[in-house]
């Protein structure tokens, strides 16, 4: 709201992880008591978000919004019939990203973008958001089991264990057949081994749990049935690269691994994407963290792409495992700007909207 004007409020985007595919547009004088109050029912599993805001200066009632929103697409409303009456909500059936858009151009038309606000997920709203797509991967599981050969993972490739914070982490099985993986001489379902890594008393949804080249497994099966991968941040960081001082173009031409400089807890599974400036300006690799919390020891393979700085022999590092390579321009700065990259001075998280644009890719 803007201090002192009565007469202003918010048009916001809410989300829910209850019905990810669904977002909640509206108008408010106070967003916050809005949203306290949405929480207040008991009728849904998880709890209200805020996405985006944009201030405005006047009131202005939920019909001029929705109708303005229904002409761009009178589709997308949720509308339903109860005992013959017709009930028209203010759910849209769209992507948050889309959402925004509509919000940014209305913004950039009224000159008034600095009014347009995109909140980043809270902790506790990243947890609950971890929750419902867990039970979301169970219910999928149950439905139909993993199979292998769907997300074309040939008998005998190795997959790996994952899970932040759990000392199993980084664990290797084989592919036995579509359905079993073989741990220690023992033959067992995905979601058994997961289970057992975990430490769990339940049982969880072992594909997502696993990775195979760098992907996860419930993401790799989400793409190949035509379904939305999850966007999980919790793993995934953006680091820089300065091409003048380090020629991680040409390491890349000539290595599957290189070592890193490791300045945050980055741990082993971790998906690091690689940012590279100068006349690139964009992202340009995908790389796995293999190895994490070295010292000594390292190795001399990529010695020769460093320019006008030096490798620190004792130095934190890490490896990392080249997975993808985009093409210059593919990953632009102006469109991770654009989709919640904040900074390419430094390592950084990345948000939910950014790793969703990436993954667009």
């Amino acid at each position: 709201m803007l201090e002192g004007d009565p007469m202003s409020g918010v048009i916001y985007i809410l989300t829910n992880p209850s019905f990810e595919q669904y977002v909640k547009i509206g108008y408010a004088d106070d967003v916050d008591k809005r949203l306290q109050q949405l929480n207040r029912s008991e009728c849904i599993p998880y709890a209200f978000r805020k996405y985006a805001t944009y201030e405005v200066d006047a009131r202005l009632s939920d019909l001029k919004l929705h109708a303005m929103i229904d002409r761009i697409n009178p589709n997308l409303r949720t509308i339903d019939n109860i005992d013959g009456k017709q009930r028209v909500r203010e759910f849209y059936a769209m992507s948050p990203e889309a959402a925004y858009s509509i919000l940014e151009t209305i913004a950039e038309l009224s000159g008034r973008t600095d009014k347009l606000h995109l909140f980043d997920m809270t902790e506790a709203e990243q947890q609950q958001q971890e929750l419902a797509q867990e039970i979301e991967e169970e219910h999928v599981e149950r439905l139909s089991p993993f199979a292998f050969s769907k997300c074309n993972i040939p008998v005998g490739a190795t997959i790996t264990y994952f899970n932040r914070g759990n000392p199993n982490s980084g664990t290797e099985c084989t592919v036995v057949d579509d359905k079993t993986v073989e741990y220690q001489g023992r033959k067992l379902s995905l979601s058994a081994l997961a289970t057992e890594l975990t430490g769990g008393k339940w049982g969880v949804a072992g594909p997502r749990y696993f990775k195979y080249k760098g992907e996860w497994l419930n993401n790799l099966r989400a793409k190949a049935e035509g379904r939305k991968a999850s966007a999980r941040v919790e793993d995934v960081w953006v680091i820089p690269c300065n091409p003048k001082y380090y020629d991680i173009v040409g390491a890349f031409s000539d290595l599957d691994v290189i070592e890193w400089n490791q300045t945050t807890n980055t741990t082993v599974g971790d998906t690091v994407f690689v940012y590279v400036g100068e006349k690139y300006k964009s992202i340009m690799f995908k790389c796995e963290v293999i190895a994490a919390d070295l010292y000594g020891d390292r190795s001399d393979d990529d010695y020769k792409y460093y320019k006008d700085m030096a490798k620190e022999p004792d130095a934190r590092y890490m490896k990392l495992r080249l997975v993808r390579k985009y093409e210059e321009g593919e990953l632009p700065l102006q469109d991770l700007k654009a989709n919640g990259l904040t900074s390419v001075q430094g390592r950084s998280k990345v948000t939910q909207q950014l790793l969703k644009y990436i993954n667009s890719k």
